[in-house]
C-alpha cells in the first residue's frame, strides 16, 4: 500500500475523509478522499465516497465522473460488490440534478438490479415526474451507456456531462435550479427530528420517503424549482412509527429511533448504518459516545458496579463466599451448615454431616477471645 507524508496510507485518508463527512465538512472530505486517490486510483469505496461528497456540495459533473468511473472498475473487477448499487446511486443522482432525468433513471435501475440500495425506488418514481413534465433532458441522443465505458474514455464522459451541463442551464424548461436550503436536526431519547424550513409548501406537492436506513424528501417550490433531500442516516430507525408534517413555514420529519442511543451524528458515510454508534473494523476513525454529554452512562455504572466487586473484603467477601456454598449444596451440607451456626451461636460453620449430626456443637471463639452468653 503507498503512503503519502507523515506515514498516512490510502485507507487513512479515506477513514479521515468519513470523519469528515459525517461532520457535514464536504469540502474537507473532497480533499481528503482526493489524497486517498493519489495513493490508490482504483480505490472504488473511496470514488463513491468522493461522488457523495460532491453532490453534497453540488458539485455534480464532478460527481458524475466519479460514480462513472467506479462502475467502470467494479464491473470490471467485481460485479457482485455491493459497492456498485451505490455508485449507480450517486450516478443517478448528479444525473438527476444535472436536469439527465432518462439518464438518471437508467443508473437507478441498472442499480435496483443488485439489490434495494436505499432511495433507489424513489428516485425512479421522481425522474418520471420529471420526464412526464420537462422531457428526458438533454444529451439522450449521444447518451453513454455505463457498461460501454472504457477505462481511457472516462475524460471524454467526463468532457461531454460539462458540455450538456451548459446546454442545462440555459434552457430553464429543462432543468429546474435546486436552490441551497439548509436543514437541521435535534433528538429525544425515541426520536430524531429533522427540520428543512421552506415556507409556503403544498402538502400534496411534498413525498416524504422513510426506509429504515435512509430518508428522502422532494418538495415543489412556490418559484417551480423543486428541492431534494437524500440522508444516509447514521442509526437505524423504525419507518411503520415514524412520521412527517408538512407546516406553512417547515416539513418536519420525527425518525423513531430503532434504538435508544443518542445519535452523534445525523448521517453515516454512505454505508449502512451500526448500531450504537460503533465503526467497522476496516477503520480507525474514532466515534464520539453516544451522548450528547460525551459520557456513556451505561459504561460508566458498569465501571462501578466493577469497582464495588473489587472492594469487597473482609467479613462481606466472606459472606458471599458462604452464600455461594450454600446455594450450591447438598440437603445434608445444608442441615449441617444451618445447625452448626446455630448453635455455636456463630462461631463454626460445618459441612459435614457425619460429624455435626451426632451431638450438639460446642461455641468455639476465635483465639483471644472469650464467649459469654447474656442473660
Amino acid at each position: 500500500m503507498a503512503e503519502g507524508k507523515a506515514g498516512e496510507t490510502s485507507q487513512s485518508y479515506y477513514s479521515k475523509g468519513n470523519e469528515a463527512f459525517v461532520s457535514d465538512n464536504y469540502l474537507g472530505a473532497v480533499e481528503l478522499y482526493s489524497s486517498a486517490l493519489g495513493l490508490d486510483p482504483g480505490y472504488t469505496d473511496c470514488l463513491v465516497a468522493r461522488a457523495h461528497a460532491y453532490i453534497k456540495s453540488d458539485q455534480f459533473d464532478a460527481a458524475k465522473a466519479d460514480s462513472t468511473r467506479a462502475i467502470q472498475l467494479l464491473r470490471a473487477a467485481d460485479p457482485a460488490s455491493p459497492t456498485l448499487a451505490k455508485a449507480f446511486l450517486r450516478s443517478g443522482v448528479a444525473s438527476f440534478h444535472l436536469g439527465r432525468y432518462s439518464e438518471a433513471k437508467n443508473c437507478f435501475l441498472e442499480g435496483r438490479k443488485l439489490g434495494e440500495e436505499a432511495g433507489l425506488k424513489q428516485w425512479v418514481a421522481w425522474c418520471d415526474e420529471k420526464i412526464a413534465k420537462f422531457g428526458p433532458g438533454p444529451g439522450v441522443k449521444k447518451e453513454v451507456k455505463v457498461e460501454e465505458v472504457k477505462v481511457e474514455e472516462v475524460k471524454e464522459v467526463k468532457a461531454e456531462e460539462q458540455e450538456t451541463a451548459a446546454e442545462t442551464t440555459c434552457d430553464p424548461q429543462l432543468s429546474m435550479p435546486v436552490p441551497k436550503i439548509s436543514h437541521d436536526w435535534y433528538q429525544t431519547e425515541t426520536q430524531v427530528v429533522v427540520e428543512v424550513r421552506i415556507k409556503k409548501l403544498k402538502a400534496d406537492e411534498c413525498k416524504i420517503q422513510i426506509t429504515e436506513t435512509g430518508l428522502s424528501v422532494s418538495a415543489l417550490l412556490p418559484t417551480g424549482s423543486e428541492y431534494s433531500l437524500e440522508l444516509d442516516l447514521a442509526h437505524p430507525v423504525v419507518p411503520d412509527t415514524s412520521s412527517y408534517k408538512v407546516l406553512s413555514t417547515k416539513i418536519e420529519v420525527k425518525l423513531r429511533k430503532g434504538e435508544g442511543v443518542r445519535w452523534a451524528a445525523l448521517e453515516g458515510d454512505g454505508a449502512p448504518p451500526l448500531p450504537g454508534g460503533t465503526v467497522p473494523a476496516a477503520t480507525s476513525a474514532p466515534v464520539k459516545a453516544p451522548y450528547a454529554s460525551g459520557r456513556d452512562w451505561n459504561k460508566l455504572e458498569k465501571n462501578l458496579a466493577e469497582e464495588a466487586e473489587e472492594k469487597k473484603e473482609g467479613e462481606a467477601a466472606l459472606n458471599e463466599m458462604f452464600q455461594k456454598i450454600y446455594a450450591d449444596a447438598s440437603d445434608e451440607t445444608k442441615k449441617a451448615m444451618n445447625k452448626s451456626f446455630q448453635e455455636s451461636g456463630g462461631t463454626v460453620l460445618s459441612t459435614n454431616w457425619a460429624d455435626i449430626g451426632k451431638e450438639k456443637t460446642e461455641v468455639k471463639p476465635p483465639d483471644g477471645m472469650e464467649f459469654k452468653k447474656y442473660d
